[in-house]
């Protein structure tokens, strides 16, 4: 089938591919029962509860579009177990009232879910979630212990069995590592670590069939309303222009396998396996296991240099997927390119080009950034599927790559694009990057992330959850996010609370010359410098429950505060979505 062809009729498809099982179809070319879903009431009702006091604001309006944007995306999504295929209780894409896509559980949509749900103070239905993926890993019959087809974790998850034959972008590990960022759920960690290392082996292995460090595609049976080529598509950005050319063959050292094998290497999918693997080795790190981290920091090193001496082209200083067997690159300008700043894959030269171009409005600063395909590339179509469109999912990657690499106005003007469309247009699963108009479905789940693009840009909330980069504009702001307080009363002034041990990095715009710190209005002394990535700040360790109070020096007494700005309340908000808090609060220029 042409890829035109397979355009028109997308979302069919993809509603199909998701919905056989909740409809009673085939899964894996089996026919089930019609299965009988239970909300979460428990669950539900806690978070909503936590909703109004772990997610607030200084600005009553801006807390009630945080409120309402979580509540629209995650809070209807919530299920009881469905055995055999989820035991636990599950996140779905869509809501209860929602037919667009049937009832499961897939991977990286639910990672961005639970970044957002963190705050929310449930980390045992966190686990749950996680659960379900172990469960896939543990007790999939055609993938058993000692096979090659072990660790992988299915695409999608349906309550049914068998599960189908193919995975999807593998960040389980970042998506682990950010809930406990924010939770100290030191036993999600624990719990997940020998999956997640089972996971990284299956895709580097299976995924990587020539052992070069860079990642291809495939899938051992085809999806029910799919052909298999087009199924191991599914595994990265389902139509990606980039995939057009791929051709399915068997494994070079198991001539007895199937075609299962895609003969593309691409920028995506080997950035998403980069990114979880620098997740699985803090994860491990922070376990105690160095030895683990260790390994993965050197497999790491081997994939960046593949990366840079395959996928970049100096000439036209962009990244291209590549074919596997010739190494020649494939010259559609995507999306993908930016990952590697997600990714830490680019050098900061290389950064600095792809961000020359991601500037330039012609190329792919459009009116609502960032369209899935240059728009003077021949590829590119406003509303095409992965082939132009924007997606919230890939802007919140590519602004914490921005961030990485020190390019903060950036991934602040990109934010407040995002934000500001949200107001304006509404919650949507993707939007048409030149027009705003929404595409796809209403109140889908991951756009959740746009208010964690909020806190990291608008708020300085960097996604360790403990480097604050203090904004320009910040003075007057107040954040309440789950276990973390933060306060900016005045120039030059932080102010900090945490439910847990944390040691926070305090970032001044002006480059202040020293810096004191007070606790509960007590001084505790001057901090000393401390050098972390591009940057270097102020650090010291917080306990529980305490008041910090971080003050940068040269400041008058005219812009000096109340103490303890944090004991005043910030705005829980109303539930409802507002309008003109976006024009208002978006950075003059």
């Amino acid at each position: 089938m042409k890829p035109q062809s397979l355009l028109a009729s997308t979302a069919v498809l993809l509603a199909v591919q998701l919905g056989l099982a909740a409809a009673g179809g085939p899964t894996g070319g089996v026919a089930q029962v019609r299965l009988r879903l239970q909300p979460a009431k428990e669950a539900i009702g806690r978070a909503q509860r936590n909703l109004l006091t772990n997610v607030a604001t200084e600005d009553p309006a801006f807390t009630a579009f945080a409120q309402n944007l979580l509540r629209r995306t995650l809070l209807d999504k919530l299920w009881e177990p469905n055995p055999p295929g989820l035991p636990y209780r599950w996140v779905s894409i869509t809501g209860e009232a929602d037919d667009a896509y049937g009832k499961c559980q897939l991977v990286w949509d639910t990672m961005f879910v639970l970044n957002a749900y963190a705050a929310l103070d449930d980390d045992v239905l966190i686990r749950d979630v996680f659960r379900n993926y172990w469960a896939a890993i543990d007790h999939n019959v055609e993938a058993s212990k000692g096979s090659y087809r072990f660790g992988m974790v299915p695409g999608v998850i349906n309550p049914t069995l068998p599960p189908v034959g193919y995975s999807q972008i593998p960040i389980l590990a970042w998506g682990a590592l950010m809930v406990y960022r924010q939770t100290h759920d030191r036993a999600l960690l624990e719990e997940s670590l020998p999956y997640l290392l089972a996971f990284d082996h299956w895709y580097s292995t299976e995924r990587d069939v020539d052992e070069d460090g860079l990642i291809e595609q495939g899938a051992y049976k085809a999806a029910p309303i799919a052909n298999l080529l087009q199924t191991a598509k599914f595994e990265s950005f389902d139509f990606h222009p980039a995939v057009d050319g791929m051709k399915l063959t068997r494994h070079p050292r198991r001539p007895e396998s199937g075609e299962w094998y895609g003969d593309i290497e691409g920028v995506d999918t080997t950035c998403f396996l980069l990114i979880a693997e620098r997740a699985t080795a803090e994860i491990a790190r922070e376990l105690g296991h160095e030895d683990v981290a260790s390994g993965l920091e050197e497999t790491i090193a081997r994939r960046v240099a593949a990366i840079r001496k395959w996928m970049w082209d100096p000439e036209t200083e962009f990244f291209y997927s590549i074919n596997r067997d010739t190494h020649a690159k494939i010259r559609v300008r995507t999306i993908q390119a930016f990952l590697t700043l997600t990714a830490g894959a680019a050098t900061p030269e290389q950064a600095q080009a792809l961000v020359e171009q991601l500037k330039d409005p012609k190329q792919w600063w459009a009116r609502f950034p960032i369209p899935t395909v240059a728009m003077d590339d021949p590829a590119f179509r406003a509303r095409g599927f992965w082939r132009g469109d924007m997606w919230p999912p890939t802007n919140d990657l590519i602004a914490l790559g921005l961030m990485r690499y020190g390019y903060h106005n950036i991934a602040r003007d990109l934010t407040e694009r995002m934000l500001a469309l949200l107001a304006k247009r509404g919650i949507n699963e993707r939007y048409d990057a030149t027009s705003g108009d929404p595409l796809g479905v209403g109140d889908y789940c991951w756009t959740a992330l746009v208010w964690n693009m909020a806190v990291h840009a608008r708020y300085g909330v960097q996604e360790d959850y403990r480097t604050i980069r203090v904004p320009s504009d910040a003075v007057g702001r107040r954040l309440k996010l789950g276990k973390l307080e933060v306060a900016f009363p005045s120039e030059g002034v932080v102010e900090l609370k945490t439910a847990f041990d944390r040691r926070f990095r305090i970032v001044f715009p002006s480059g202040s010359g020293r810096a004191t710190v007070m606790r509960d209005g007590r001084r505790l002394g001057e901090l000393e410098r401390e050098a972390f990535g591009p940057e270097s700040g102020w650090a010291f360790n917080a306990v529980p429950g305490k008041v910090y109070r971080v003050s940068a020096a040269a400041r008058s007494a005219a812009t000096e505060s109340p103490p303890h700005a944090l004991s005043g309340k910030v705005s829980c908000g109303e539930p409802r979505i507002p309008t003109g808090w976006a024009a208002r609060r978006c950075p003059t220029k």
